[in-house]
């Protein structure tokens, strides 16, 4: 039986037996008080008795509740024994010494039947001999004392063979009671036996059961896991698919285009709609495609990460140069930043990969996402993407290469006769339509013959590149152009300068000539030139009169002292 049955089974004796034992003093007093019996020792000695067992019940049943709560050791069961004979002689031998009413007699019988029946109730090992022995001695002494001894001067003869008889019967009725409750007792055990080794065998059965189910739900386990990792491989096999189409069409696009800061944007915006970056950013650095200065582009979903990346990038490419290693570099892990660059912009992840050539670092590409694990799957694609611009970049720079040197004079490295031929006409046409101004300034060097004879053809490619060169800077400065026209003669054209700006530019250029003095071996060489300005439409109408106009002007100086600036329609001035 369960503590909390146990407990609980206990706790109702005690509650009965408190109402059996009131109900034994109350009839006590009740039979004394409506005078059925004069007898106070009856009153007194059936109210003792019935504290004295009130009080043994509840340090008996208190103390055995406390120990089943407790898992402790049950009170010896020869206790619960001696309890049951020490009740039945307490209520029977009061009757010896005072003739008790019959009300109160026939209750003291039936609480000494009650005591039995408790004593059967708390038998946990069932004897057909000394249990029952002991329980009929008890009640048959209880009923002797209560009914033969009590009434043995009232009955003459054979009177007592009646006595006798009700005795056996109320021995007989116990018998009948303890075989009943013994039997029903030895019934449910046995199907308690039954139930047990039934349950033995159903649990039993229930472990393999349960043992078959774990495997099922493994075998599920892994079919799940085996679906996820078929998802997520035909997923990622999906993205890669996405990923090489994307390469393929932007190799396309590099093959066709010879632009390189096109084929930069093309190429970060690809990055960008493919993996959903946050910001992407490239830099080259300066004289890698025939580029004076470096490239930077950048494209972000927003400002503050766009803003970041273009402050910190080319920190970021000097670090990698001086790393002297071609490997990415991880510059943020899921906001652990390992370097102290684009701090503050909800910057999560972030990765710099080296753009190279023959293992020469000539840029970078940075790109950055606020997304947590956004590099999980590798940086494959993105190395992909910078080898893929490198190749492109390779055939760029070569074909720009072929086309500088079809444009440009072998000596000066400035534009020569043959594509001045080309551009200016379109130049021309281009400001016909703007309405914009067209200055054009021809310059020759001065007594150039002259440092040929004296000092040798040499020196002379010294002098025409020294002033080719300032002719270039000037031409840059200004977004203009620099032509080598002839043997030693240099045109400087500027679209959208007027002549007294153009003037000022031109007197510039002729003091830094001047003050350049040429070295060669152990020569210097002091240098000057002659200059003419002619602008369409200030000094003449017809613009393509500009070019011929400003070769009258340079005349003009050539006849009138060299070393000099003339502005077409002003010689006089």
């Amino acid at each position: 039986m369960a503590t909390d049955l146990k407990t609980e089974f206990f706790k109702k004796f005690v509650r009965n037996n408190r109402i059996v034992y009131g109900l034994l003093m109350f009839i006590a007093m009740f039979v004394r008080g409506s005078g059925v019996t004069k007898s106070t020792f009856v009153l007194v000695y059936y109210v003792a008795a019935g504290l004295l067992m009130l009080i043994i019940d509840e340090l008996l049943f208190s103390n055995i509740i406390k120990r089943i709560e407790q898992n402790k050791a049950k009170i010896p069961s020869f206790i619960i024994k001696i309890r049951t004979i020490l009740y039945a002689l307490l209520l029977s031998v009061g009757s010896i010494f005072s003739e008790v009413p019959g009300v109160l007699l026939v209750s003291v019988f039936f609480i000494c039947f009650y005591v039995i029946l408790q004593d059967m109730l708390f038998s946990d090992i069932f004897n057909t001999f000394s249990n029952e022995i002991r329980l009929l001695f008890s009640m048959g002494i209880a009923t002797f004392i209560l009914f033969f001894i009590h009434y043995r001067h009232k009955v003459d003869g054979g009177w007592f063979i009646i006595f006798a008889f009700g005795m056996g019967i109320v021995l007989f009725v116990v018998h009948i009671v303890y075989d009943a409750y013994y039997s029903t007792v030895k019934d449910l055990d046995d199907q308690y036996t039954k139930l047990f080794f039934k349950n033995t065998d159903l649990m039993a059965e229930n472990e393999k059961l349960v043992e078959f189910r774990e495997k099922v739900e493994k075998v599920n386990s892994e079919i799940n896991y085996q679906k996820i990792n078929l998802t997520k491989a035909n997923s990622d096999l999906e993205n890669t698919n996405i990923e090489s189409r994307s390469l393929i069409e932007v190799m396309k696009y590099f093959s066709a285009s010879f632009d390189v800061q096109k084929n930069v944007h093309i190429m970060i915006e690809n990055i960008m709609n493919v993996k959903k970056a946050g910001a992407v950013g490239f830099y080259i650095d300066k004289d890698v495609y025939m580029n004076d200065d470096p490239c930077v582009d950048v494209i972000s979903v927003n400002d503050v990460m766009g803003t970041m990346i273009k402050q910190d990038i080319l920190n970021i490419y000097n670090m990698i140069k001086n790393r002297n290693s071609t490997e990415p570099v991880v510059l943020c892990d899921n906001y652990d930043f390992k370097y102290p660059f684009l701090s503050g912009g909800n910057i999560c992840n972030a990765v710099a990969f080296p753009a190279y050539e023959n293992e020469n670092v000539y840029g970078v590409m940075v790109v950055s996402s606020s997304k947590y694990e956004f590099f999980q799957n590798g940086h494959s694609f993105y190395e992909s993407s910078v080898m893929d611009f490198t190749s492109a970049l390779i055939s760029d720079r070569l074909y720009l290469k072929t086309e500088e040197m079809a444009k440009k004079d072998g000596l000066t490295k400035i534009y020569n006769r043959i594509y001045y031929n080309q551009f200016y006409p379109e130049l021309m046409d281009e400001v016909l339509a703007t309405g914009e101004k067209l200055t054009v300034a021809m310059m020759d060097i001065d007594h150039f013959k002259s440092v040929n004879d004296t000092y040798g053809h040499l020196a002379g490619d010294e002098v025409i590149k020294m002033v080719a060169g300032v002719d270039a800077k000037y031409a840059k400065k200004y977004n203009g152009k620099a032509v080598r026209f002839g043997g030693e003669e240099f045109l400087l054209i500027l679209k959208g300068i007027g002549v007294d700006e153009a003037y000022s530019i031109l007197d510039d250029m002729h003091k830094e000539i001047v003050a350049n003095v040429v070295e060669f071996e152990d020569l210097k060489i002091q240098v000057n030139v002659s200059m003419g300005l002619a602008s369409y439409p200030e000094t003449c109408e017809d613009i393509g009169e500009v070019v011929d106009k400003s070769d009258q002007a340079l005349y003009y100086s050539k006849e009138h002292g060299r070393g000099r600036i003339t502005i077409d329609g002003r010689e006089e001035e």
